[in-house]
């Protein structure tokens, strides 16, 4: 017996119903912040490598006067250079991402960070409610506390309501994946490690900026529950120091060739003017009899003859 077409419709929207509510219910474990790090490389760099539950860290400018801001200039427009972070709310929390941003910044510095100087290099870190905003706050003063500081030592960290977020170029995006030396170099050479590590200790830095840290073995989800932390998502290797950039490794290349066929011709011509030298000499020689007396050049074509084999 065939079922009514009422039966095959019931079917149908229960089905999609399904759909919807599982799409739903994924998108909802989902969630993401704002912050402001200094240069938004490194920001991306280290929250998609070393905090865990992150999916995804996306370089971008925000906080600015103008729409659709570029490299060029988010800067004259007041924008911070932000990294958007998104995270699985099933094995991270808001709180953890934001101790984690405090503590990859030097909160002293209220004019840029690092080597990176201008009001778009400030840190920041945003709320998008009242409930994320308590959070930012009780973060805030839980490290006042900790490192005996006062609200002035930080005052170069910001507590702002989240605004409009706009991507950067693509160029920007997984710049440390896409060019690793130069990104390692311009971290080194910017003093962020050094910094970090001057501001917040060693330990702290080589707990929060390694992939073999023992520091996260356990994490707290949104739900209060201890699930088994999970770092570098993208699976990306570790960092690269970087002594050189990709230019000057170039340059050296370049020298060392063109320095290396330099050399090859050098050695090429005193070779050959050595034995053009030979030849000169083995024919002075060829000049004068064995008692040193100078031949007639009849005797000289004659044994030049006699050496070429046609002696009649």
């Amino acid at each position: 017996m065939t079922p009514p077409p009422c039966l095959w419709m019931l079917a149908f929207l229960t089905f999609i119903n399904c759909i919807i509510f599982v799409a739903a219910d994924d998108d909802e474990i989902y969630a993401s912040l704002l912050i402001a790090a200094g240069c938004f490389w490194c920001g991306e760099q280290a929250f998609e490598q070393y905090v865990p539950g992150v999916l995804e860290a996306v370089s971008g400018y925000a906080g600015g006067s103008n729409e659709s801001p570029t490299y060029s200039n988010h800067g004259t427009y007041g924008h911070y250079e932000v990294v958007e972070i998104t995270y699985d709310t099933t094995k991270a929390t808001y709180k953890a991402m934001v101790e984690y941003a405090w503590r990859n910044i030097d909160p002293t510095d209220g004019n840029g960070q690092f080597c990176d100087r201008g009001s778009s290099y400030r840190p920041a870190i945003f709320y998008a409610d009242e409930r994320e905003r308590t959070i930012a706050e009780e973060v805030r003063d839980d490290i006042l506390q900790e490192y005996s500081w006062t609200e002035e030592d930080v005052v170069g960290v910001a507590l702002l309501e989240r605004p409009i977020f706009w991507k950067a170029e693509e160029y920007h995006q997984d710049y440390y994946i896409k060019k690793p030396n130069n990104y390692g170099f311009y971290k080194n050479a910017c003093g962020r490690k050094k910094r970090l590590i001057e501001v917040w200790g060693q330990d702290s830095y080589d707990c929060r900026h390694s992939l073999e840290s023992a520091c996260f073995l356990t994490v707290f989800n949104e739900e209060g529950v201890e699930v088994t932390a999970e770092v570098n998502a993208k699976g990306t290797p570790p960092e690269k120091v970087g002594l050189l950039p990709d230019f000057a490794i170039n340059v050296l290349i370049v020298v060392a060739v063109v320095v290396g066929l330099a050399v090859g011709f050098f050695l090429f011509r005193k070779r050959s003017r050595h034995q053009q030298n030979k030849e000169k000499k083995e024919k002075k020689l060829e000049a004068f009899n064995d008692d040193g007396t100078l031949r007639h050049s009849s005797d000289t074509n004659k044994n030049s003859t006699k050496d070429s084999g046609n002696e009649p």
